[in-house]
């Protein structure tokens, strides 16, 4: 477990760093993939279930979320130890801090239900520009649905970016360093906000990974684009956050590099 220190500094890390996250991610994949893709499949039908639940399932399924990403994280960290992945593992947010990672998600969920209240009330409707891409409505018609949604998805793009800034790292840092819910959302804000360069090239290959595993019939694709998504955030949170000190202190208990040089600093 990581100590307060290490929480509460964030390291700076090279623009590179993004993408070899998910090359990372994808390593620790390879050591497991069918356990590994068998429990996101189980998971995240949980969770898509727990959505199906009349007038409450939406907010459930939002609660349920950082759960489902603890236990991932969770996964991650036995393989990068060289521990034998068991369901334990998967279970982990359930087993460990429940309430404080569904804070994380009740922040997630309040965060987007206002923001697209306030989307609304600035006259985006998505079920119009639906309609209207689907009917292939006149090209000026169209033009003009979408300059009246071009205000309002502007400003919910600006304020869903800091929503999922501070809600990117919680998870992990309520998990590993026992993190009250608000210094962990104060925390990742301020790590994604100083590796912006970094994270960046993250999110540009994390797309077209997805992107790539949507292509795939069925969506099978998912099953392993998903998982390597976690096992990147893992990866990103150790070179940011457990791999913090200099590279020339050998590493304890409390700094564990995925590889030697995957926390070099930028």
């Amino acid at each position: 477990m990581n100590t307060a220190f290490n929480q509460d500094i964030p390291r700076k890390v090279a623009a590179s760093q993004g993408f070899r996250w998910v090359v990372a991610g994808f390593r620790l994949y390879r050591k497991t993939p069918l356990l590994l893709s068998a429990a996101f499949a189980l998971l995240f039908g949980v969770v898509m279930a727990l959505g199906l639940i009349p007038l409450v399932g939406g907010a459930l399924s939002e609660l349920a979320s950082p759960l489902m990403v603890a236990g991932f994280l969770a996964a991650y960290r036995a393989l990068d130890t060289g521990s034998e992945l068991e369901l334990p593992h998967f279970l982990a947010g359930v087993q460990g801090p429940v309430i404080p990672l569904m804070v994380v998600g009740a922040v997630q969920l309040l965060g987007t239900f206002l923001i697209g209240k306030l989307m609304l009330g600035m006259g985006f409707d998505p079920q119009a520009v639906m309609t209207a891409a689907q009917s292939q409505k006149d090209p000026a018609e169209m033009q003009a649905i979408l300059n009246q949604a071009m205000p309002a998805v502007f400003v919910g793009l600006l304020l869903f970016t800091p929503l999922i800034m501070a809600t990117w790292f919680a998870p992990a840092l309520i998990l590993f360093g026992g993190a009250h819910p608000s210094t962990a959302l104060g925390v990742s804000l301020k790590a994604v906000a100083r590796n912006w360069a970094a994270m960046l090239v993250n999110g540009l290959a994390l797309g077209l990974l997805l992107f790539l595993a949507a292509l795939v019939p069925m969506l099978l694709g998912l099953l392993v684009a998903m998982p390597v998504m976690f096992g990147s955030l893992y990866a990103s949170y150790q070179a940011i956050f457990a791999v913090w000190a200099d590279d020339n202190v050998p590493a304890t208990d409390n700094v564990m590099p995925l590889t030697p040089g995957d926390g070099s600093g930028g």
